[in-house]
């Protein structure tokens, strides 16, 4: 299924964080984030539906692995089918008028993840990362079965009902003239205050009915499973989850650990990982690097070693945190990646396209500068086409489009392109099929990199400028193209 979840849109995921204030969105713009919410709450209702029935089959023993029954996707043609829908609406509204927020950093960690792993999630804060154990069978006890797909069916309705709330709330903040995603922060906790009624049905559906008889501990040993209110509990873990899920689906800066209960105390915390492989310019793309030390900038006394096959992975990171990974090696000019906003799960394929000392300064000689290594940067991005990274062989690049940058740059300093040779031709106005841009002898700071070409919807991208560094978010974390729907 990833590859079907890959293919949309949507104001994820884990993308862009808050852009500076500018003028409220157009009629277009704001279509096109509202489409994407709606596409997002499809797709969360037609996965909560895959999950109720699984634990209702679960408990009667029509299905045997709980976790086989929610990631199966061959029959659930409403999912499919949301998910394509999602696909078609980004692209037909948002391509000609992309807004300022709300769109992806990269379209492998989109809302359409996000609402999937959240609502799919529900079966595992109820009844714990084993769940099949945790199942009551209806032959022997039927009120047990009956209360566990009750309770399972409310808290999914719960989530829905805030992810519904929070799409009117930003619908709301868009017309009276949101200019940033930081205004729309309040919305996250908008969905919290005003979803009474499904949160009392949660609560209700655990004290009362064909649960009076049943032991909540027993039945929902989950993430509540020693609560003393375990449906209180529950409900703030539908809050945590939902807040996850909006924050990704509006690309918002939120720390959904003070929704839930007012206080930065980690009760509202998912762990990710982040993982990908050490690859160098010349060699790839079956070529690696071991032994590189590779760091977190944002966490820098954190690093591991590449193995031998030029991997690594960091476990343990938060979802919805910025992550800019560096690499440090001997032979190579010290490089870094693009940041990443970290969605539901994780990020993966996250590649580093190393230059050594002899290529660098190669490169600098070609466009007639000397790199400053003291006060400045250099920046590089691949535009790719939906599908492709420095895993495949060959050119993968988008061609055809041009970039922009935020700040902009004068314009001695770029984009420069990439020929369909791979090397920097000042006399390119726009992609060749090798879909490489470069921008030289960069003031540090913090730029978000936007890719355009008619009729195309293109991810963007945030770069933190280093003095001293190469910067280079590298395929498929670089900009990359919204795949056709189907």
């Amino acid at each position: 299924m990833r590859s079907v979840l890959a293919v949309c849109l949507a104001g994820t995921l884990l993308g862009a964080p808050a852009v500076a204030r500018g003028e409220a969105q157009s009629r277009e713009q704001q279509r096109c984030v509202l489409r994407l919410l709606s596409g997002a709450v499809a797709i969360a209702r037609a996965q909560s539906a895959i999950d109720a029935a699984c634990v209702r089959d679960a408990g009667a023993g029509i299905v045997g692995d709980l976790r086989s029954c929610l990631a199966e996707t061959s029959g659930a043609t409403r999912l499919t089918n949301a998910v394509q829908r999602a696909s078609r609406d980004a692209l037909a509204y948002c391509a000609t008028a992309p807004p300022e927020f709300g769109l992806p950093a990269a379209f492998d960690a989109t809302l359409t993840d996000a609402a999937i792993v959240h609502q799919r999630s529900i079966v595992t804060e109820l009844f714990g990362s084993e769940p099949d154990g945790a199942i009551i069978p209806a032959s022997s006890d039927p009120a047990g079965a009956k209360c566990q797909a009750r309770v399972t069916k409310r808290a999914e309705a719960l989530l829905l009902a805030q992810a519904g709330i929070f799409a009117g709330c930003v619908k709301a903040r868009l017309k009276a003239g949101a200019s940033a995603s930081a205004d729309l922060d309040v919305c996250t906790r908008a969905a919290r205050r005003n979803v009474a009624r499904p949160s009392a049905k949660l609560v209700g559906a655990i004290e009362r009915g064909s649960c009076e008889s049943v032991e909540p501990a027993t039945a929902f040993p989950g993430a509540c499973g020693a609560a003393p209110d375990a449906g209180a509990c529950l409900a703030t873990r539908m809050y945590c989850r939902a807040c996850r899920l909006a924050a990704t689906s509006a690309a918002l800066d939120v720390d959904c650990d003070e929704v839930d209960d007012g206080a930065t105390n980690g009760s509202c915390r998912f762990p990710v990982s982040i993982a990908g492989d050490a690859i160098p310019f010349i060699g790839g793309p079956d070529g690696r690097i071991a032994g590189a030390i590779i760091s977190l900038v944002e966490q820098p006394e954190r690093q591991v070693l590449t193995s031998a096959d030029g991997a690594f992975v960091f476990d343990g990171l938060e979802e919805g945190s910025e992550v800019t990974l560096a690499l440090s090696h001997p032979d190579y000019h010290p490089i870094q990646t693009g940041t990443i906003r970290l969605g539901p799960s994780g990020a993966g394929r996250v590649t580093f396209q190393a230059v050594t000392h002899a290529v660098y300064d190669a490169l600098a000689a070609l466009l007639g500068v000397v790199p400053d290594k003291v006060s400045r940067c250099q920046m590089v991005t691949t535009v790719t086409r939906f599908g492709k990274s420095i895993y495949d062989p060959g050119a993968h690049g988008e061609a055809g489009a041009t970039v922009t940058l935020v700040p902009p740059l004068p314009p001695e300093h770029g984009p420069i392109y990439f020929n369909a040779s791979v090397l920097p031709d000042r006399s390119l106005v726009e992609t060749s099929e090798d879909g490489g841009v470069l921008f030289i002898q960069v003031p540090p700071g913090e730029y978000t990199w936007t890719a355009h070409k008619p009729d195309t919807l293109l991810s963007r991208i945030r770069m933190k400028c280093r003095a001293g560094w190469l910067v280079n978010a590298s395929p498929p974390w670089g900009l990359q193209t919204l795949p056709p729907p189907g």
